[in-house]
């Protein structure tokens, strides 16, 4: 069989995400995965149910259920102030298919996309599917992983055509301020290139209120905006996502979208326009709950031997630096698996700029935090 199999797939290693370690530890903590605990709404739980029990059991428009569009379209407005119509709005199968289908429909052989590092690990596998080639630009722990507008453009050259922004940031946690995304807008503008935006933790903000860059771009001719009710709706499960930009891409998208899954399951799409009418109920207790348990973490964290910590800005996920002396990072997350059994992410997963730091994800209740740091805390390793 390993002979039919292209070459480029015929030694790819086991996900990070693979090991069921619960089977393995009884009192297993995972910090690993970036999947919400908490269990989706009921309303929207409800809402699926019903509308299959109503016969809701077909394929929907390969584009998206229509009623579903237009509540994108009215949050764009009423929390954004974006205008958006629902002809350039496309509902795909998470915000991971939205960036696949995009840069499988922008990119040509060659093509440049400068991507910040640490960066979401798809990005680059994604990219090179669609022909292209990822440049890194490095962020710095002690700039506060933020970019610096003036040092990217120096990546930019004939052969780019596209940067990927992530904000709320997923490893970092890093929040981009509003003069930064302005900045980049601006740099697109001037270099003739397209800035796609991962913009899937909106909610999580902690310092500022999210306002995405699309705003500044009132015809979309730069910016693509990608949304997902995944994080914001702790909606993992249920695989829904969409991609708002300018009709010709959404149009290129979905031609693509369609000789894929050919359309998001209906089930999903209706309960998908509950939960975005309902988000001025469901939201701010997630928030809240995220917001707490990122501070205990960080709080535990700044106590522990060997470790810096930046002080969480957005999302659910902490990235602080640790250095134990004669020790790798990957010795580091090993040994707290085995024994404190308690699963962390070795940075360098989210590319050589995460050498040297962790991700943790802060994605189980405020007493299995303590516990697990008790656990870490108590190691030999950090009492050196």
């Amino acid at each position: 069989m390993r002979k039919f199999i292209r070459e480029k797939y015929r030694d790819v290693e086991e996900s990070i995400y693979a090991i069921d370690y619960s089977s393995i530890y009884d009192d297993f903590i995972n910090f690993g995965v970036g999947d919400p605990d908490l269990r989706t709404d009921e309303a929207i739980i409800k809402e699926a149910y019903d509308s299959q029990m109503a016969g809701h059991t077909h394929y929907a428009d390969p584009q998206g259920y229509i009623k579903f569009r237009e509540s994108i379209a009215k949050l764009y407005e009423e929390d954004f102030g974006v205008k958006c119509d629902p002809k350039g709005i496309l509902i795909t199968m998470s915000g991971t298919e939205a960036m696949f289908l995009i840069l499988q429909a922008i990119l040509n052989k060659g093509d440049e996309v400068i991507v910040p590092s640490p960066y979401f690990s798809v990005y680059p596998d994604q990219i090179e599917m669609a022909g292209g080639k990822t440049v890194f630009y490095d962020t710095k722990f002690e700039n506060d992983f933020e970019i610096i507008p003036s040092e990217l453009e120096k990546l930019i050259n004939k052969n780019t055509k596209a940067i990927i922004i992530n904000t709320p940031n997923n490893p970092t946690g890093a929040v981009y301020k509003d003069e930064c995304l302005k900045e980049i807008y601006e740099l697109a503008v001037k270099h003739d290139i397209l800035v796609i935006c991962d913009d899937i933790y909106t909610i999580y903000s902690y310092e500022s209120k999210f306002s995405p860059m699309i705003k500044y771009d009132k015809n979309f001719e730069r910016v693509i905006s990608i949304s997902s009710m995944s994080k914001d709706f702790v909606m993992t499960g249920w695989r829904l996502g969409a991609i708002v930009a300018h009709e010709d891409l959404i149009r290129a998208v979905n031609a693509i979208h369609t000789n894929t899954v050919y359309a998001v399951p209906t089930i999903c799409q209706y309960a998908g326009v509950i939960g975005i009418e309902n988000r001025k109920k469901i939201c701010p207790a997630l928030y809240e709950e995220y917001k707490e348990r990122m501070y205990l973490a960080y709080e535990r964290l700044k106590k522990l031997k060997y470790v810096e910590v930046m002080k969480p800005k957005g999302t659910f996920y902490i990235f602080p630096k640790i250095n134990v002396p004669g020790m790798t990072t990957k010795e580091v997350v090993k040994e707290i698996l085995e024994k404190a059994h308690v699963n962390l992410i070795d940075g360098k997963a989210f590319g050589d700029a995460g050498e040297g730091f962790i991700r943790i994800a802060v994605t189980v209740n405020k007493d299995k935090i303590n516990e697990a740091f008790d656990r870490i805390e108590n190691l030999d390793i950090f009492k050196k």
